[in-house]
């Protein structure tokens, strides 16, 4: 694995606003085509997840396509002619390239950004149509997007402010209950930071904010990596346990505060909840309508009824 390098870091907004700073990903051959087509002809299509998706970012309308018999060659043909997001989820424990790619790049950051401390990452390859784009959403996680290929816009918008995300969607996103698109409306734009990415700049923002993005005029390819620390960590379980409070006794409107005694006696209460079976937490429901198609307007098709 070459040496991957970080560059112009802004080391005092890092995890606290958005940024745009420099790598060097963009010239790996772990990122061309023959490279990709082979890692999708070998990677576990559990972990891929094909997505299509309208025009309107107001109205969100994404749609899972199957996969399976599809070549990695004609994957990224049904992407390069079509409407298709593809998640590639995982990369780093199917492949141990990326694995010591991310590595690196939470070396370096570790290296560069006083205080930052991550204890885990991971990290899922983007590979996604032109003009293709990404709902407005919040993860729970805190992450950083590596662009490679391609041309693409992204707003963030204001972290933790409920004018952008209501509290109770942060608390489902984090319960894992709640995809992580929300509610958009135009409006919302005023209060964004625009960045248009060129292959090699990286874009990173405070932990669950809301951010959107569409592709521009080609291919685009990116790394999604996500990062855990005690602060994040503390941050998700102090979530989880306002929607237990909230769900099961009615409470709402409770302290997001992430120390302090009624921050552990919530979270100590939840987890023991949890394990005696008060809390149980309904899994997210992915259901495939389409199915991809290399030569199909869209890269996809209809299922059959």
């Amino acid at each position: 694995m070459p040496t991957v390098r970080l560059f112009d870091v802004n080391k005092a907004d890092f995890g606290r606003k958005p940024l745009v700073a420099s790598h060097n990903l963009h010239e790996l051959d772990l990122f061309t085509d023959a490279a990709l087509i082979d890692l999708l002809d070998h990677f576990p299509r559990k972990n891929l997840h094909a997505l299509t998706m309208g025009a309107d970012p107001s109205r969100i309308e994404n749609r899972l396509a199957l996969h399976d018999g599809v070549s990695g060659a004609e994957l990224l043909q049904a992407v390069r002619n079509g409407r298709l997001w593809l998640n590639i989820t995982r990369v780093d424990r199917a492949d141990r390239r990326y694995r010591a790619l991310i590595d690196q790049l939470y070396v370096q950051l570790a290296q560069q950004v006083p205080g930052f401390l991550p204890d885990f990452s991971q990290g899922t390859l983007l590979i996604s149509s032109p003009h293709a784009l990404v709902y407005y959403h919040a993860d729970g996680p805190a992450s950083v997007l590596w662009h490679i290929r391609g041309r693409k816009r992204v707003w963030v918008y204001p972290a933790l402010d409920e004018r952008y995300v209501r509290r109770e969607h942060l608390e489902d996103i984090f319960a894992g209950v709640r995809h992580e698109y929300l509610p958009y409306e135009h409006v919302f734009d005023r209060a964004a930071v625009v960045y248009d990415l060129e292959p090699g700049q990286w874009v990173a923002w405070p932990q669950n904010a809301p951010h959107r993005v569409t592709n521009l005029d080609s291919v685009n390819v990116s790394l999604s990596t996500e990062h855990f620390t005690r602060q994040s960590r503390q941050r998700a379980r102090i979530y989880v346990a306002n929607r237990f409070f909230r769900t099961r006794l009615g409470l709402r409107g409770l302290s997001t505060r992430e120390e302090g005694p009624a921050a552990l006696m919530k979270t100590v209460a939840q987890r023991l909840a949890r394990r005696a079976g008060l809390d149980r937490l309904p899994a997210k429901q992915h259901t495939a309508s389409m199915r991809v198609d290399p030569d199909a307007p869209g890269g996809v098709v209809a299922l059959e009824e």
